[in-house]
């Protein structure tokens, strides 16, 4: 939490994501908190490379950078979703009516 934590307005935004609870009373108290716990510790810097590359290679896949960025653009709202369903609805029953009109019938 040290690598994440420098100043108070790192804990705010941790806090505002729902990351960290602050009990303490101002974020610069826990900013300070955490960056004393950690002075006496030693670091592994290759403690956790693995979690590190997994969240590295979530945030550089662009096929879910492009999808995210595409959904928040035209799903914003409730609406764009429904106008969204009801124009699929409407293709899907042009396409069964289309070749409905050119099945042969069996009579």
């Amino acid at each position: 939490m040290d690598s994440l934590i420098d100043h108070a307005e790192d804990v705010k935004e941790l806090r505002s994501k729902g990351i960290l609870l602050n009990f303490l009373g101002s974020d610069q108290q826990v900013a300070d908190l955490f960056n004393e716990i950690a002075d006496n510790l030693v670091s592994h810097p290759y403690a956790y490379a693995a979690v590190k590359d997994g969240i590295e290679k979530h945030y550089k896949n662009r096929l879910k950078i492009w999808l995210a960025e595409w959904l928040h653009t035209h799903f914003s709202s409730p609406w764009t979703v429904l106008a969204f369903i009801g124009a699929v609805l409407a293709l899907v029953l042009t396409v069964i009516q289309t070749l409905a009109l050119f099945k042969p019938s069996k009579s």
